[in-house]
């Protein structure tokens, strides 16, 4: 198969948000005075917080939640898991201060501009993600990945997430591309994996944690380089 799209997903793909995201909890637990809380533990919250996170992303994902609730609850959930007495005012202005923090962040998951670099010049390069696109784009300048991608497809562009096809078919007709010729790489195996197979475009997913997988994807890798033994 010859393809000239690639579009690939960037939390957890390519933006390393588990350490990038480890980093603002760390400011967090000292700025807002965590141990005043009673949080007695920066991992614990780390931790908590890593939880809640997923779960209210799978919940948006099913379009059980929207965008709002997450950004309203996961930080009020993980201080009320954790035993803090907090409201959904507290969690929003602890999550607005994150979401200022978290796009400066500039880790990378490893070899990522290996790849980049390697893929460039024979292919175009693409995003689908889920997250809000001025975050999106603020998090791919600080960690100096911007230039190596044409277009940025977020939900709040397509108006509608990932797994719905129509999020991969509005990406095909905004890159002009060939659907046969495309190519989607991604983490998640629901939101990437199986809604890029939907949309009847081929995938790679990246499956550092050999996750066991009932529908299988084109390709799939544990770490990023080899993409450069499949393209």
């Amino acid at each position: 198969m010859t393809y000239k799209h690639l579009f690939f997903d960037l939390d957890h793909t390519l933006w390393d948000f588990e350490r990038n995201s480890a980093e603002c909890l760390a400011d967090i637990y000292e700025q807002f005075r965590f141990k005043s809380l009673n949080i007695s533990s920066l991992d614990a919250f780390q931790s908590e917080f890593s939880i809640v996170n997923k779960y209210y992303w799978s919940l948006l994902e099913s379009n059980k939640i929207t965008h709002h609730e997450l950004r309203q609850r996961r930080f009020r959930d993980t201080l009320l898991n954790l035993g803090a007495d907090v409201d959904e005012d507290f969690g929003l202005e602890i999550n607005e201060y994150f979401l200022g923090l978290l796009p400066k962040k500039a880790h990378l998951i490893e070899g990522t501009v290996e790849v980049l670099e390697y893929l460039l010049p024979n292919y175009e390069l693409h995003i689908i993600s889920n997250g809000w696109q001025d975050i999106q784009v603020n998090k791919m300048k600080s960690s100096e990945i911007h230039h190596y991608f044409g277009e940025i497809i977020t939900n709040e562009l397509a108006g509608t997430r990932k797994p719905d096809r129509r999020i991969f078919d509005y990406a095909v007709e905004l890159t002009n591309a060939n659907l046969a010729e495309s190519l989607m790489i991604g983490d998640n195996y629901e939101a990437d994996i199986l809604g890029a197979i939907s949309a009847n475009m081929n995938t790679v997913f990246y499956n550092p944690d050999a996750i066991t997988t009932t529908q299988k994807p084109t390709f799939e890798i544990k770490k990023l380089v080899e993409l450069m033994e499949i393209l």
